[in-house]
């Protein structure tokens, strides 16, 4: 639950440290001489024109100064904490943001990244709130927090002032003020409540944006799509906005109300002193001093653009505190993630699983299966059968929703994940193309080798890709990021760099290697070569898990099994599915067939 009152002000107040020491402090520092200089001017200004009846020009010279200085020094003050405060604020959202990306990361498994409860939250404490034309986040909620202070700092000092004179008129300019402040507060923080609620629409419309970006582009062009993702996005914009326009307007309709009662204190501010002044009761210097000092009081009343920042920016707050609260476990001391020294003996125990949300859509169903210390075991199966999943919940990505999987007799769930991650390595069909160089592209799936250029050019020998290496400009060290002025890549040169990466991995300790899809972008003659180079050279130390749909591709394979609707439904060697002439034997034959006119 969100704070609220008190406990969320003091809450923005504790983020400042992370602003910056020097840069917060001087935010603080500026804004008490902020605070005081507007009571400093209603004196200087009753000393001004105090001396304007005297004969000599000296006093008035110095009430003069007196009261350029107190505006200066306000006007400057303000000036310099707009400075700090800009700082203080870029540097607290840049911990927000930091923060929510140790979130991401904390939890063992990544189920939680696609639960809607971690995006939305995720979105709410990283949005910088621009659609609103001016950023509103934790770190401008914060040093506007402080700003608030500051005006309720003026107004006590100024109605001090007023109280010197008369305390009913002081005490009824501070409840005026505060009242009119309290009632917009609350409307406009309705209106933060009222964008926070469409948080999901928001996601809709960053989807939308991002479909103009370089990923998509080509389709865009190619098929035409520009002028229909822009209808889309618009409407969208227009969907997520409406209701907060609404609630706009309608509190715009309401500020009858508090303009009335701020007239009618501004008008009590200035008579009541002005009948007194009238009577021969107060001097003019007097009568300008708690005049202006009145007016002082009722500037608490006024909301800039700070009061939004809070209520917006509150919420941010709120979001991180509960996706830490979620998601941060206390650290159990520094964790020795030595790789395994052999392969395991892997088995899934009567293993089902549904992603969040979908447990009506099961997508393994009392799987039950072991993968032997060495062995190559080939999973196949139509789209959909949970190939990849089953990937995820070995590589301790998900947890079974029921079932078990153990590692030696082990449950995976009690066995030290960093550890088991170290010994286990994965070419997954949807592999990362990391902006980095060549090398880096290799040696990145063992961290701890990444010096080793000759383990990388070894890896690229036994993946096929030496030839790729020569061919670029920089050698190892040429930049695969061609957004940053480096070179991009073939499908089929990525794949080979993505076996390479695996390769390397085995070479430094894994002992389980993964490899889904690993030929989708090569062709068929570097396919045929595929299995040979690579799965059999590894064959008997590693345990390997391969996912094909091209059937050529997993027939040398020790066990093949056959994965639909979330169950084995065959399993056995090549030449005994086929002389089942079940469920595999149709598939291969049916790619025999598509394939015996392609050339050798």
């Amino acid at each position: 639950m969100a704070p609220t009152g008190p406990s969320r002000r003091w809450r923005l107040l504790r983020l400042l440290p992370h602003g910056g020491a020097g840069w917060a402090g001087g935010a603080v520092a500026l804004l008490l001489i902020a605070a005081a200089a507007p009571t400093l001017q209603a004196f200087a200004a009753g000393a001004f024109i105090g001396t304007l009846s005297a004969a000599e020009p000296g006093p008035a010279i110095a009430t003069t100064v007196l009261l350029a200085g107190t505006v200066l020094a306000g006007e400057g003050a303000l000036l310099g904490y707009e400075v700090c405060a800009a700082i203080a604020g870029r540097r607290i959202d840049g911990w927000v943001r930091h923060t929510v990306r140790e979130v991401a990361g904390a939890p063992a498994r990544i189920d939680h990244l696609e639960s809607a409860g971690f995006q939305e939250d995720a979105t709410r404490a990283s949005d910088s709130g621009l659609d609103f034309g001016r950023v509103r986040s934790p770190g401008t909620a914060a040093v506007g927090q402080l700003l608030v202070l500051s005006r309720y700092l003026t107004a006590i000092v100024a109605a001090v002032v007023v109280a010197a004179y008369s305390v009913p008129l002081a005490a009824a300019l501070l409840i005026v003020a505060q009242t009119v402040r309290i009632r917009a507060t609350r409307e406009w923080g309705y209106l933060a409540s009222v964008k926070d609620t469409a948080i999901a629409h928001q996601r809709r419309l960053g989807y939308w944006t991002s479909l103009a970006g370089a990923a998509a582009v080509q389709e865009v062009r190619l098929f035409g799509l520009a002028s229909w993702l822009l209808a889309r996005r618009t409407a969208t914009a227009f969907g997520t906005n409406a209701p907060h326009w609404r609630a706009i307007l309608t509190v715009l309709r309401r500020q009858w109300w508090p303009g009335a009662a701020l007239t009618a204190a501004a008008a009590a501010a200035l008579a009541v002193p002005g009948v007194d002044a009238l009577r021969g009761e107060l001097g003019g210097d007097t009568l300008v001093r708690y005049a202006l000092a009145g007016l002082v009081v009722l500037g608490l009343s006024q909301l800039g653009p700070e009061a939004f920042d809070i209520e917006y920016g509150a919420g941010a707050v709120a979001a991180v505190d509960r996706l830490r609260q979620r998601y941060v476990r206390p650290a159990l001391g520094p964790s020795v993630a030595e790789p395994v020294a052999e392969a395991p003996t892997i088995r899934f125990e009567d293993v089902g699983f549904w992603y969040p949300g979908q447990r009506e859509r099961p997508v393994l169903t009392g799987l039950t299966l072991t993968l032997r210390p060495g062995e190559t075991l080939a999973v196949v199966g139509p789209n959909g059968a949970g190939k990849t999943t089953l990937v995820k919940l070995l590589a301790g990505l998900y947890q079974p929703t029921s079932g078990r999987i153990t590692v030696d007799g082990t449950d995976l769930a009690d066995v030290d994940i960093d550890r088991w991650r170290r010994g286990i390595t994965a070419l997954f069909q949807d592999f990362v193309h990391y902006p980095a160089t060549a090398a880096d592209n290799v040696a990145l799936s063992a961290p701890e080798a990444l010096d080793d250029e000759d383990g990388v050019r070894a890896a690229a020998r036994r993946a096929g890709a030496t030839e790729l290496f020569d061919g670029l400009p920089g050698g190892l060290d040429t930049s695969l990021w061609r957004e940053g002025g480096g070179l991009d890549l073939s499908g089929g040169q990525w794949q080979r760099l993505a076996i390479a990466r695996a390769l390397f991995a085995v070479a430094h300790g894994r002992r389980v290697l993964v490899l889904d899809e690993p030929t989708a972008h090569l062709d068929v003659r570097t396919e045929a070569a595929f299995y040979e180079r690579v799965v059999s050279a590894v064959r008997g130390t590693v345990s390997t898990v391969l996912i094909s749909h091209r059937l050529a591709t997993v027939r040398p394979a020790d066990r093949i099994v056959l994965l639909r609707g979330g169950r084995i439904e065959e399993a056995g060697t090549h030449d005994e599915l086929m002389a089942l002439g079940g469920g595999y034997h149709r598939l291969f034959t049916l790619q025999a067939a598509r394939f015996a006119g392609e050339p050798a």
